[in-house]
């Protein structure tokens, strides 16, 4: 048996969320409990950021369902289609 991880990082690559996962299991299905892991502790008084600006993924995230979640939270992404979808 395997094991996958998954991490989201800011754009200067430090880690924000980190989830682990049977190897077996798609990215797809990943993509949104790892985006929920995300908290950014605010400089001074407020709640925690949990919405990132952007982002930036493999093929293997690559989901109509996914894009669609993306899209109603208003955060922009950089995805590549799969080749299939054409």
């Amino acid at each position: 048996m395997t094991t996958k991880v998954h991490l989201a990082c800011d754009g200067q690559g430090r880690p924000l969320a980190i989830l682990l996962t049977p190897g077996q299991r798609h990215d797809s299905v990943c993509a949104r409990p790892l985006l929920k892991r995300i908290r950014v502790p605010r400089i001074g008084p407020g709640r925690p950021r949990r919405r990132p600006d952007q982002v930036i993924a493999d093929k293997a995230y690559s989901s109509r369902g996914f894009r669609a979640y993306l899209r109603r939270r208003g955060i922009a992404h950089t995805i590549p289609e799969k080749a299939d979808w054409l």
